[in-house]
């Protein structure tokens, strides 16, 4: 949990140094780089990492995080969100067999802190 903590804390680290405007896309990016990661384990794993589902979940978070890049930031806070419950969602169903024991702990503390900064940064400039 604490590497998320410090994983969110150096990501919003980089996103200080880019201007305001490229800050939602690079939030975006970041997304899509931390969703492609369970359907990478599920497709290593085969059928046992049961990668449909895992792709299936990824678009819809994907999805998600691109109508908040494209309409409202607040939705790209939601895909953040939506990913932390993905996640919590794979310790309760077993789903996270395959995948090492930290990796949703990480995933929960680094999207909480980033759905939390992403909502805030949306209100803050009035694009809610």
């Amino acid at each position: 949990m604490l590497k998320g903590l410090l994983a969110a804390g150096v990501t919003l680290g980089i996103a200080a140094v880019f201007p305001e405007p490229l800050a939602f896309p690079f939030f975006a990016a970041v997304l899509g780089l931390v969703v492609g990661v369970y359907p990478g384990i599920a497709m290593a794993l085969g059928e046992a990492g049961n990668p449909v589902s895992q792709w299936v979940v990824a678009v819809a978070i994907l999805a998600l995080g691109l109508l908040g890049l494209w309409q409202a930031p607040i939705l790209l806070a939601g895909a953040f969100l939506f990913h932390a419950v993905w996640s919590v969602m794979h310790r309760i169903t077993g789903l996270a067999d395959g995948v090492t024991e930290g990796y949703p702990s990480f995933c929960v503390s680094f999207d909480l802190v980033m759905a939390a900064f992403v909502a805030y940064m949306a209100v803050a400039t009035g694009q809610a």
